[in-house]
């Protein structure tokens, strides 16, 4: 390419870095602890928002999953609201030891200084929480994994790889 004609015609170049890519997986639970995945959207900033979660224990078979509605707020409120449903229906089962994983590195890192377990993990490698909060699934809790979640938990069961470009 001739550079001084783009130079002739004050046009500056500058060539964009190339993506970093990231290879995502899903890592199941140690010993007797149940992962749970959440997730929250907004349909609009405020708008309507939805959370949902599925718990997985050290097999990574799916020990429950739920969808709830939260009202209008942000997408920050509604992740959050994932968050805190899930930690109450573990408690509830009586699940003490519960990781947590999400999406949103904000919430993650608000909460990791109050919790033990706790982590981030890219979008691309969270699709079946992504799912459990789409806004026009029905409210409620399920002891099994949903038709709608099943291939990507089975994709996350298989060591399947993500790719997330940075």
């Amino acid at each position: 390419m001739d550079y001084s004609m783009i130079r002739a015609i004050v046009v500056s170049s500058r060539v964009a870095a190339s993506p970093k890519v990231i290879n995502v997986y899903w890592w199941p639970p140690i010993d007797d602890w149940i992962k749970v995945n959440t997730d929250g959207s907004a349909l609009g900033a405020p708008g309507k928002i939805t959370a949902g979660a599925f718990f997985r224990d050290k097999w990574s078979w799916v020990r429950g999953c739920f969808h709830i509605k939260g009202g209008i707020g942000f997408a920050f409120k509604a992740k959050l609201l994932a968050i805190i449903t899930a930690i109450g229906i573990a408690h509830s089962r009586g699940w003490t030891k519960l990781w947590v994983e999400a999406d949103s590195s904000y919430v993650v890192s608000l909460l990791e200084t109050h919790s033990k377990q706790i982590s981030h993990i890219y979008r691309e490698g969270n699709q079946a929480a992504d799912l459990m909060a789409n806004p026009q699934r029905h409210e409620g809790w399920w002891p099994y994994a949903i038709d709608e979640i099943k291939h990507a938990v089975a994709m996350d069961m298989s060591s399947h790889s993500y790719i997330c470009y940075k």
